[in-house]
C-alpha cells in the first residue's frame, strides 16, 4: 500500500487577491495580506489529524504549536516556512529554493500526496506540478484546471441569482446590476425608494468590506458614492439588493459543504454573527448553530448549490452565506468556492467524531492588551481549562504584537451558548492576567477578513 502524507497549504491571502476584477491598493490590500496570509493560516493547524506537513508562513509560536499538539493527542506536524518576499504564501514558497529542498525531503517517504488548500489560484497548480517532478502523485482537493473557470465563476455575488432563476429552493433578495458609476447613483436612489434599505456589494469582497448598507435618507447615496471612491474593494460591476431584515434571535446561517465525485458527501451548519448586517465577527458551527427548522432549510440549499456546482465541474470545500429574512425564508448572499475560515472547526468535530453532539463557537478577533504574551497571559488561562477537559484552543496568535493586538479562539460544548459562555470566560481570564499585569486593554478596532 502507498504511504500517503496531507500537504496542507492556507493559501487564503493569494485567494483572496487571485480575481483580475479585484485590484486591491495601498493600506486595504496590506490588511488582507497580512491578516489572511499570516494571522488565519494557524487555523490550518487544526484541519486534519492525518500524516501531514504544514506551509506556514514565518511567525508562528513553537510553544502554542506543541500546546495544540499535546491537547489534541498529535504528534506534531513538520513545518516548511518560506522566506517573506511577497507576503503570498504560495509565491514565497516558489521562490524560496531552501524552502522547497527542506519540503522535499519531508515528502521523500511518501508515494502520494493529497494538496489541500484554501482555494485554487494559477500558483497552487504550480505548487502541484512542481510536486509531480519530484516523482510524487498528486491527489487535488480542489477543481483541476479545466474547471479552474468555476471556481472563480461561483466566487462572484452574481452566482447566486442565476442559480435563482434555475433552481426553485433558492431565495435571493430583489436588486440589480449597476455597471458604472451613473447606473449606480440611479441605481440606489430608485431602489431605496423603492425598498428603503439596500446593500450594495462588490463581486468580491472580503469578509464585509466591499458592501454598504444605504437608507433612503436625504444625503445618503452621495455620501456611499463618496466613500465608495475611495475604496478599492469597490469595482464595478456593484450588486444592489433590498436589504433583507434578518429574523430575530437566529444568526446568519452559512454552511460548508464537500462536493466529491459523486457529488454532496457533506454538509456542516455555521451560524454568523455580524455587525452592521454585513460585517463578520464570530461564527458557530455544528448541530447546535441554528434552531432545526432553519438547518433543514439550509441543507436543502446547500444540497441544491452543491450539485449545481457539481455539474459545472466544482469539487472540494465551498460555503453558502445565507440570511435568515424576518419573512420565515432562507436567502443566499453569496457563494465561497473555497474552505471557509471555519473549517478548522469543523475539522475539530471530526476529530472527535462529534458531529452530532457539540457545538463550536469560533472568534477571530478577541482584543487584547498591550504587551499580552501567549506564555504569560493567554497558555495559564486555557491550561486550567485543558485541566478541567474544556475543550478551548486559541487558534491563532501571532497577531499578539501587532497595534491593537487580538488573539482567535475557540471553544466546544453541548449547545452554543455553552461555547459562548467558555470564550466568555477566556476573554475575562485573560484580561484579568494582563491587568493584575498593568497592561492597558487595547480601543476597539476592526480586522478583517475573518470567515468570510
Amino acid at each position: 500500500m502507498s504511504k500517503v502524507v496531507e500537504l496542507i497549504v492556507p493559501n487564503s491571502a493569494e485567494y483572496h487577491l487571485r480575481n483580475p476584477a479585484l485590484n486591491l491598493t495601498g493600506e486595504e490590500r496590506e490588511r488582507v495580506v497580512r491578516f489572511s496570509g499570516t494571522y488565519e493560516c494557524e487555523h490550518s493547524v487544526f484541519w486534519s489529524p492525518n500524516p501531514r506537513v504544514l506551509v506556514l508562513p514565518l511567525g508562528w509560536n513553537r510553544q502554542w504549536f506543541d500546546d495544540i499538539h499535546r491537547t489534541l493527542g498529535l504528534d506534531p506536524a513538520p513545518v516548511v516556512s518560506p522566506a517573506r518576499r511577497t507576503g503570498l504564501l504560495v509565491e514565497d514558497f516558489l521562490k524560496d529554493g531552501d524552502a522547497q529542498a527542506r519540503l522535499r525531503g519531508l515528502l521523500e517517504p511518501y508515494d502520494a500526496v493529497k494538496l489541500q488548500i484554501v482555494g485554487p489560484t494559477d500558483e497552487t497548480y504550480l505548487l502541484a506540478a512542481l510536486v509531480r517532478g519530484w516523482g510524487k502523485a498528486v491527489e487535488l482537493d480542489h477543481v483541476g484546471e479545466d474547471s479552474y473557470w468555476a471556481s472563480l465563476y461561483l466566487d462572484s455575488k452574481i452566482s447566486p441569482l442565476d442559480l435563482a432563476r434555475e433552481l426553485p429552493g433558492i431565495n435571493v433578495a430583489p436588486g440589480m446590476v449597476a455597471g458604472n458609476w451613473v447606473e449606480l447613483r440611479g441605481g440606489l436612489k430608485a431602489m431605496t425608494a423603492r425598498y428603503g434599505k439596500v446593500i450594495a456589494r462588490t463581486l468580491f469582497g472580503v469578509a464585509g468590506d466591499g458592501s454598504g448598507v444605504v437608507r433612503d435618507e436625504p444625503g445618503a447615496v452621495e455620501e456611499f458614492l463618496d466613500n465608495a471612491g475611495r475604496d478599492s474593494f469597490f469595482a464595478f460591476p456593484i450588486l444592489i439588493q433590498r436589504f433583507q431584515e434578518h429574523a430575530e434571535g437566529v444568526g446568519c446561517p452559512a454552511a460548508d459543504i464537500l462536493i466529491g465525485e459523486d457529488g454532496v458527501e457533506d454538509v456542516v451548519w455555521c451560524a454568523l454573527t455580524v455587525e452592521h448586517g454585513y460585517s463578520f465577527r464570530s461564527v458557530d458551527v455544528g448541530v447546535g448553530a441554528l434552531p432545526p427548522e432553519w438547518g433543514e432549510r439550509l441543507t436543502q440549499a446547500a444540497h441544491e448549490v452543491g450539485a449545481a456546482a457539481h455539474k459545472l465541474g466544482y469539487r472540494g470545500w465551498m460555503c453558502i452565506d445565507c440570511v435568515a429574512g424576518d419573512d420565515d425564508r432562507l436567502y443566499i448572499t453569496e457563494i465561497n468556492a473555497r474552505r471557509s475560515g471555519s473549517l478548522h472547526a469543523g475539522g475539530l468535530l471530526r476529530l472527535w467524531g462529534a458531529e452530532k453532539e457539540l457545538t463550536l463557537s469560533a472568534h477571530f478577533m478577541l482584543q487584547v492588551a498591550e504587551g499580552t504574551t501567549y506564555e504569560d497571559h493567554i497558555r495559564p488561562v486555557f491550561e486550567k481549562l485543558w485541566a478541567d477537559g474544556v475543550r478551548a484552543y486559541p487558534t491563532s496568535v501571532r497577531a499578539l504584537p501587532w497595534p491593537d493586538p487580538i488573539v482567535a479562539v475557540i471553544a466546544a460544548a453541548p449547545t452554543a451558548a455553552e461555547a459562548q459562555a467558555i470564550v466568555a470566560g477566556i476573554k475575562e481570564g485573560i484580561d484579568a492576567r494582563t491587568a493584575a499585569a498593568g497592561l492597558t486593554a487595547a480601543a476597539d478596532s476592526a480586522y478583517g477578513p475573518g470567515r468570510a
